[in-house]
């Protein structure tokens, strides 16, 4: 007699996590309702998947997410072209541009800014690497470099990105009782707890109906693991995005007929809470920064 095996549901992406769920849902229930001994059990992984139901939708409604990121490509972008500027008239050594550009490039020796980090990190070094360019000095520097607009653009979209992780971090306080790896924990939990159930009753009390959903739902959970085994050899991520990314939480797809969907959303280019750096690793994709 075979029995449903384990598998590590925290390899898989949010939204492949969800369609894994809910596809087990889908080919259980049937099975549940005939069987009292599984009455609540069942009962128990339904709250819990319908409360994730609601976490998901909850951090994909989120706007300010794509709005952060947003802004964090801008000023690593121009984050980027300044160093960039200022190492090639370093170079050149043409004067004065060449005193200059070594003014610059000692500011950001100093700070080392990760355009990686998490959104939070980030940001507060960005505020102190800008400051010094306030003075009379490094603004001269920079006119002369011609990077009066970039540092300027930077220090807004910097300044825009703290202002926006603010309110993503007020809505979700406001969306507490909904919290995305919460209800994902729960939900895992209130699987593991039917499923050691479901391979007691079919173990002591055998029927075909068991035996064939136990085959099929174990020919599934081989599959996901070769995916998940695959996935995880071709980005060398081992813990494979568990992480919310901040409400782009990529691919939500039901499964239908060939199987689940194991992957899942865009891998946010940097910050915070969807940098993994920054927040909790995007749910849906791979890592999640703020």
């Amino acid at each position: 007699m075979g029995k449903i095996p384990n598998f590590q549901k925290t390899k898989l992406r949010y939204g492949a996590h969800f369609a894994v769920m809910s596809a087990f849902d889908e080919r259980v229930a049937p099975l549940c309702e005939q069987e009292p001994l599984l009455s609540t059990w069942y009962a128990a992984f339904k709250s819990a998947l319908t409360h994730l139901d609601t976490a998901v939708k909850i951090a994909r409604s989120s706007d300010y997410s794509k709005l952060i990121m947003k802004e964090d490509t801008k000023r690593d972008r121009l984050y980027s072209n300044g160093k960039m500027t200022a190492e090639m008239w370093s170079e050149l050594g043409i004067e004065p541009q060449a005193t200059a550009a070594r003014a610059v490039l000692h500011e950001i020796n100093i700070y080392k800014i990760d355009t990686k980090a998490q959104y939070d990190q980030q940001t507060g070094l960005m505020i102190n690497f800008l400051q010094p360019f306030e003075s009379a000095e490094m603004q001269t520097h920079l006119t002369t470099l011609g990077l009066t607009a970039v540092f300027t653009q930077m220090k807004a979209a910097n300044e825009e990105v703290r202002r926006l992780l603010a309110l993503r971090g007020n809505e979700r306080a406001e969306n507490a009782a909904y919290d995305l790896k919460s209800a994902r924990q729960a939900t895992d939990e209130a699987y593991e707890n039917l499923v050691e159930r479901i391979n007691a009753i079919a173990l002591i009390n055998p029927s075909e109906s068991w035996n064939t959903f136990i085959a099929q739902w174990s020919a599934e959970i081989a599959r996901i693991k070769q995916q998940i085994l695959s996935q995880s050899t071709q980005t060398g991520d081992d813990e494979g995005g568990t992480t919310p990314s901040g409400g782009d939480e990529g691919g939500n797809e039901t499964p239908t007929g060939g199987g689940t969907d194991t992957g899942g959303g865009d891998t946010p280019p940097s910050g915070g809470d969807d940098n993994t750096g920054g927040g909790d690793p995007p749910p849906f994709s791979g890592t999640d920064q703020n």
